[in-house]
């Protein structure tokens, strides 16, 4: 099957689409489900390739690594025509665009195969970079940083909308390159590219967002230093004080502890002090209180761009929740009854937690081709594994919690990541989850069913009213699930101010 090769289009076919990205560092090429608001990766797959490896001193690519790219492009062709993809796109960042035979590169791998390669700009990496920020973190508001091998990029998020945006000589194998590593002079050129930037420190924002293998390597690392409960590298978040502890960490060992720290590959590690480095002054100039990783970047951000506006200004966590029933068979107008149904029950919920259990309403049924014995535990990792996008790792924590008290009344076990949340959240999951068990034993959880029941809190008293062709479902497991449900809510409302 031909594969079409085209450019950013919402009119993109709705089959595999396929994204190759060549950057200083590494050759990755993703390939997607289909074009919709939150894709799911059918193949990952990258190479270390290192283009940009000394760049800075002979302003061409790295030799050893035009043969492992092109390799590697060969392979990933091969693959895509395997695949039957429905369009490809390939970019090429801040390596291919700087070198003096980034053009020569180009042309070869055009005539070595039917393939038309984008060299972006740097202001154009700087809005993809933002855009995959947007693709995967709900209301960000901050400075996304994408810390490649050759350069990094900034740009301002303020929810949906991108603002000034800029492409720095500021790659870690960049600055590596041009200062032989010399501490000194790797700080002295990190604060020179920065201070070219009025903006930066003018911007005050809530969050940096970090973006780049480097950056994530840093997360990596701190998360297993810190025996941080949760292994998800998105949405990972550190404070400045902590982004500063790391780094002085790191400036006290050996080139070879640093390639002995766990989690760091070889070819990673001797950039992390660069990376480590540009980190921190980025924290030092903007004042931000903290970091958090995101592993959405160009890739994902040019998928976002190929978007329609509408799919745009969907929410990524409840159109990935109904993707994800979808894949198992639950669709239809159930969920939006069932949060309806519910809602007396929590009058002043704030937003973000109305928003969850939105969600929860939508995955309410995941698990029911799962044994019964097994559903609750079952669904709380399926939520902690997904690849759900556009919540938090509390968030995270909470929607699986939820989903597990859907179908079990009480927590059984010990999981380390639940010291994230404190009781007041651990009690609304567990009110939420009951609420979504008891709609189930009313109505199958099939859609036109719960209007026969109406559920009502009041005065610290839950109630169930059913009408007369309903009243044979109320029995001793309904009672005992509505008991629950009361108690739940009772605790629960004692948080409440």
């Amino acid at each position: 099957m031909p594969i079409t090769y085209n450019t950013a289009s919402a009119d993109h076919p709705k089959g595999l689409i396929a994204i190759i990205d060549i950057g200083s560092n590494s050759v990755r090429m993703v390939v997607y489900h289909a074009l919709k608001r939150v894709p799911l990766p059918v193949f990952n797959e990258k190479y270390m390739c290192a283009l940009g490896k000394g760049l800075a001193r002979s302003n061409r690519l790295n030799p050893d690594g035009v043969r492992e790219a092109e390799a590697a492009i060969a392979r990933f062709l091969v693959m895509a025509q395997r695949l039957q993809v429905d369009s490809l796109d390939i970019l090429a960042t801040a390596a291919v665009r700087d070198a003096e035979n980034g053009a020569e590169f180009v042309a070869r791998l055009e005539a070595m195969h039917p393939i038309k390669i984008n060299v972006i700009s740097g202001e154009k990496e700087a809005e993809y970079a933002a855009l995959g920020v947007l693709a995967s973190v709900h209301d960000p508001l901050g400075i996304s940083a994408d810390l490649g091998g050759g350069s990094m990029e900034l740009a301002v998020i303020e929810r949906s909308t991108i603002g000034e945006r800029a492409s720095l000589q500021l790659g870690n194998l960049r600055v590596l390159d041009s200062t032989d590593g010399k501490l000194s002079e790797m700080e002295q050129t990190i604060k020179r590219e920065l201070k070219q930037l009025d903006w930066l420190r003018h911007t005050k924002p809530e969050c940096i967002y970090m973006i780049g293998g480097g950056f994530r390597s840093l997360a990596k690392l701190h998360m297993r230093k810190t025996r941080y409960p949760l292994d998800i590298v998105h949405g990972y978040e550190m404070s400045r004080r902590s982004v500063n502890q790391l780094v002085e960490k790191l400036l006290a060992l050996k080139p070879s502890d640093i390639a002995d720290l766990p989690g760091i590959s070889a070819k990673r590690a001797p950039t992390l002090i660069p990376t480590a480095l540009v980190l921190q002054q980025l924290l030092q100039i903007t004042g931000a209180p903290k970091v958090a990783a995101s592993v959405s970047g160009i890739r994902e951000g040019f998928f976002y761009s190929l978007l329609s506006e509408r799919q745009q200004h969907e929410d990524a966590l409840l159109a990935s929740a109904a993707d994800l029933a979808a894949l198992i068979g639950r669709r239809g107008s159930y969920a939006t009854e069932l949060f309806e149904w519910m809602a007396p029950l929590f009058p002043t919920e704030p937003i973000a937690w109305s928003r969850l259990r939105r969600a929860l309403c939508k995955l309410s049924e995941l698990a029911w081709t799962i044994d019964a014995n097994f559903r609750a535990e079952w669904a709380y990792h399926r939520i902690i594994q997904s690849q759900l996008k556009g919540l938090d790792h509390k968030e995270r924590i909470m929607l699986a919690l939820s989903l597990y008290h859907r179908y079990q009344l009480k927590w059984k076990g010990d999981r380390d990541e639940l010291r994230l949340l404190d009781d007041r959240e651990r009690l609304w999951t567990r009110c939420v989850g009951l609420a979504a068990g008891l709609a189930f034993q009313l109505s199958g959880g099939r859609a036109g069913n719960l209007y026969h029941a109406k559920l009502t809190w009041h005065d610290g008293q839950v109630s169930l009213a059913l009408d007369e062709e309903a009243s044979p479902l109320r029995t001793d497991a309904v009672e005992k699930r509505l008991l629950g449900l009361g108690e739940a809510l009772r605790a629960f409302s004692n948080f409440v101010i």
